[in-house]
């Protein structure tokens, strides 16, 4: 196995994600946290600046190389992000309103202090609860983590990671809104009712900026706590399972024109008849592919390609995914409880949950991956002068359709391209950050 595939699997192994979590959590709450501390200490004119360059800081670290996998759909470093990047425009407009910084002072408060033009928790908090609120209730969490399994391939249902990494997500943003609204209010309440806008004194500081870091460092404990007992959790039950690393699982989706064959499985959901374990490997050969498909089906003639390799999503097992196309003819020599599903029936599948997150996720794959090449360059842009053009599907031209499906550059462009909103202020922001570069250095790896 390569290091590359080595460094992939490891990031996706239940115990390290849950690392990663508690680390995802120290950087998003720290980040908050950090100009409330600071404003202690600081003018308060640097303090949009520094604010500036965390969400900076936070936009790198998510598309850095150490984050390439689940572990980089970090809603709560996202939640930070976006609360930041509010909080530094509040805090600038209220420098450049109340004091003479920038331009003469526009709002004159008999009350109002310059020394003091504002309170860092009191613009942080929340703005802070206002997005984990929208995250989690306004369909935020679900519309980020779509273009996130997107980019990526993973989904909850997956496997054991994604599902655990995607619910303690929401958890996280949970937690950030208890705490944003807890510490908000706090706040508020010092704020109107014992605080005097002429000075910072002990107290103050307790309130304003001591309290915040005391909790963030309380909340580190409980996030070490909760993570260190659920990998405790999972090693038991490794241990317990018998789980076996040792094997690879090879898959077969087998398809008549655009029809694709399909068997209930013991947990009630339509799953591929056709799969195969054999000793771990990263690859087979198409003969050693065709006569194990052969072998278990009785079939002499038929069409094969291969399609991609996923690691992890049973158990650390490595899946090999292939195609097979038959004719109308060779129908009646599968079992009869097997069923043809058609396009219209596969929607239904998915959309009620009704198919195995493992097909769900080949279907995706396949699908997302086909459409953004047929309708994009490898820069995004369009093929067709025809904006919103989508170039037809049909599953009966996968064995003729040039595309590598182990790429996963094309979940990138088939999120961000000329037919979305933003996409040059995003390609700008690539290069900024310097995901580009990345881009360019993973293709040409391949």
């Amino acid at each position: 196995m390569s290091s590359a595939a080595e460094d992939k699997e490891l990031r996706q192994r239940p115990d390290v994600v849950l690392r990663v979590l508690w680390r995802n959590w120290a950087i998003a709450f720290g980040a908050i946290v950090l100009p409330i501390v600071l404003g202690s200490f600081i003018p308060k004119v640097w303090l949009p600046f520094i604010v500036l360059a965390e969400v900076w800081g936070l936009g790198v670290s998510m598309r850095s190389r150490i984050t390439e996998s689940v572990s980089s759909c970090s809603l709560i470093i996202m939640l930070a992000m976006r609360s930041l990047a509010v909080t530094a425009i509040a805090m600038a407009g209220v420098v450049i309103l109340c004091t003479d910084w920038l331009v003469p002072t526009v709002i004159h408060l008999k009350v109002y202090n310059s020394e003091i033009p504002f309170i860092a928790c009191l613009i942080s908090f929340p703005v802070c609860a206002i997005f984990s609120l929208i995250s989690l209730y306004g369909g935020g969490s679900e519309r980020y983590f779509r273009r996130c399994q997107q980019r990526h391939g993973y989904y909850a249902g997956d496997n054991i990671v994604a599902t655990l990494y995607f619910r303690e997500s929401r958890y996280q943003a949970l937690i950030l809104l208890v705490l944003s609204l807890l510490l908000g209010g706090v706040e508020y309440w010092y704020y109107f009712t014992r605080y005097i806008n002429s000075n910072l004194n002990t107290p103050d500081r307790f309130f304003f900026n001591y309290m915040p870091l005391a909790i963030y460092l309380l909340s580190l404990f409980f996030m070490e706590g909760r993570y260190g007992g659920l990998r405790r959790l999972y090693g038991d039950l490794a241990k317990n399972s018998g789980i076996d690393r040792t094997h690879t699982l090879v898959r077969y989706l087998v398809f008549c024109g655009d029809e694709l064959l399909l068997k209930e499985n013991a947990g009630m959901q339509w799953d591929t008849p056709v799969q195969l374990k054999l000793g771990r490997t990263q690859s087979i050969g198409e003969r050693q592919a065709r006569t194990m498909f052969a072998e278990h089906t009785e079939l002499e003639e038929f069409g094969m390609r291969y399609c991609f390799t996923n690691s992890g999503f049973i158990h650390g097992i490595n899946v090999l995914h292939y195609a097979v196309f038959i004719n109308p003819e060779q129908k009646s020599l599968f079992p009869g409880e097997d069923v043809w599903f058609n396009a219209y029936m596969l929607d239904r599948g998915l959309a009620e949950n009704m198919l195995a997150p493992i097909l769900a996720n080949e279907l995706f794959r396949i699908h997302t991956i086909t459409m953004a090449w047929k309708t994009y360059d490898r820069k995004g842009k369009r093929l067709y002068p025809v904006r919103h053009y989508r170039p037809t599907f049909r599953f009966r031209d996968l064995q003729k359709w040039d595309v590598d499906y182990d790429d996963e550059s094309w979940f990138a462009i088939a999120s961000n391209n000329e037919d979305r909103r933003f996409y040059r202020l995003r390609k700008f922001w690539d290069k900024v950050t310097g995901v580009a570069d990345k881009k360019q250095t993973d293709e040409a790896g391949q």
